[in-house]
């Protein structure tokens, strides 16, 4: 009997295993066992099938993940500097202390909704107020319920993601107690400015300015909506050559002559969507006359480009959230074209000494950040059907705490 547990936690524990090897294909039941060192056949013995093997993965990262949540004393007190570097160094070793489970995340949470709300639950059960849709109606209400720790929560994971894959990227990380002192001063209290740092008339001017056109040609929009729609349909781990040929409704091998394989395909999709954002970005900012105006520029523009466009949303949060499972070949093609479409963005000169993390290309971090929390938050809208209006109120909202921070709006 006590082999048998110690076989059945064998198989759990190399299943979470293969995650440490980026990969966008699903992970097989053969590959378990070949890990685990027994026949595929034997895994049955102690799971029912696949899904079941599933269930119990997220069982045991919901586990970990709770065990980590409950140490924190003070969960339901108000948020304090001190507060916020605990949550930080608390998540920070509990991802070096599981590798693994960290890996699984990266890789299975932007098709798995399930493990983004246990995340959430968790947070909820030990104190940390995440969101609800009963709050929409209240703005100020939802600010402090929802956007606070929802602010905290994504920043606390794009900056977590980017150093668990800084070995294969642009922006790496080169003192990691450093990193996490920055990242908890950056959430607390921003870039250190006060309230309000844009007046009334030029964010109103700043509106006008970031306002955009669609434009593109029919064959990259076929193929795009091609993706978007396998994505929502399958999950990127399902998507094949064949199912990417029906949905465009092309032979297999004509789609070989566009694109080198399936993950050529998915790059590809970002590269082009990117570029164009990137370009309208470009044209903006350069309007910029500080730092302030640069990043309500960022923010403003993608935000009414995801707006004109809401497939494109799926698209980008997809890439976010599934970084940990690029391959190293792949991350460095994005990186490096990130790197050339952020370059066109005028605003280097202006980034404060209040951005001064331990890192590579401090300017790119920059641009990651601010974006990312872009497309989280409108993924967010979009997932609970925030009205048209709402995208003043968050756009604003989420500036503000780049700009000051929580402390300034608890």
């Amino acid at each position: 009997m006590p082999r048998q547990k110690n076989t059945k936690e064998k198989i759990l524990q190399c299943a979470f295993g293969l995650y440490r090897k980026p990969r966008l294909s699903e992970i097989s039941l053969s590959e378990i066992a070949a890990a685990a060192g027994i026949s595929k056949t034997a895994i049955f013995r102690h799971y029912k099938n696949k899904d079941d093997l599933l269930e119990k993965m997220r069982e045991s990262f919901f586990e970990a993940i709770d065990l980590m949540i409950s140490r924190l004393d003070g969960a339901n007190s108000a948020y304090s500097l001190k507060s916020v570097a605990k949550v930080v160094h608390c998540v920070f070793d509990f991802c070096s202390q599981y590798p693994n489970y960290l890996s699984y995340f990266l890789q299975e949470s932007c098709t798995d909704e399930l493990l983004a709300e246990g995340v959430n639950m968790a947070l909820l059960d030990n104190g940390f107020d995440v969101i609800h849709k009963d709050i929409f109606k209240d703005k100020k209400n939802y600010l402090l319920k929802n956007m606070i720790p929802s602010f905290f929560q994504q920043t606390l994971l794009i900056f977590l993601t980017l150093a668990e894959t800084s070995k294969n990227c642009l922006v790496e990380v080169k003192d990691i107690e450093e990193y996490k002192r920055c990242l908890s001063e950056l959430i607390y209290s921003g870039f250190g400015k006060r309230k309000n740092p844009l007046s009334v008339e030029r964010k109103k001017e700043l509106d006008e300015l970031c306002k955009v056109q669609l434009e593109g040609d029919e064959k990259s929009n076929r193929f795009f909506n091609a993706f978007v729609e396998l994505i929502q349909n399958n999950g990127s781990s399902k998507i094949t050559v064949e199912k990417i040929a029906s949905a465009l409704g092309m032979a297999k091998s004509s789609i070989y002559s566009f694109f080198a394989n399936k993950d050529d395909y998915l790059v590809n999709m970002l590269f082009q969507e990117t570029e164009r954002i990137c370009s309208a970005l470009a044209e903006k900012a350069s309007a910029a006359t500080n730092f302030d105006e640069v990043i309500y520029i960022i923010m403003r523009t993608q935000a009414n480009y995801f707006a004109l466009r809401p497939r494109l949303i799926a698209l980008h949060g997809y890439f976010i959230f599934r970084e940990g499972a690029m391959s190293p070949e792949n991350l460095a093609r994005i990186e490096s074209r990130s790197l050339e479409f952020s370059n066109a963005i005028p605003f280097k000169e202006f980034i404060p000494k209040a951005f001064d993390f331990p890192v590579t290309k401090n300017w790119f971090l920059l641009v990651r950040w601010i974006s990312g929390l872009t497309v989280v938050f409108m993924l967010m809208g979009t997932k609970y059907n925030f009205p048209p209006d709402w995208l003043d109120f968050y756009v604003s909202s989420v500036y503000e705490m780049i700009e000051c921070g929580i402390k300034h709006l608890r």
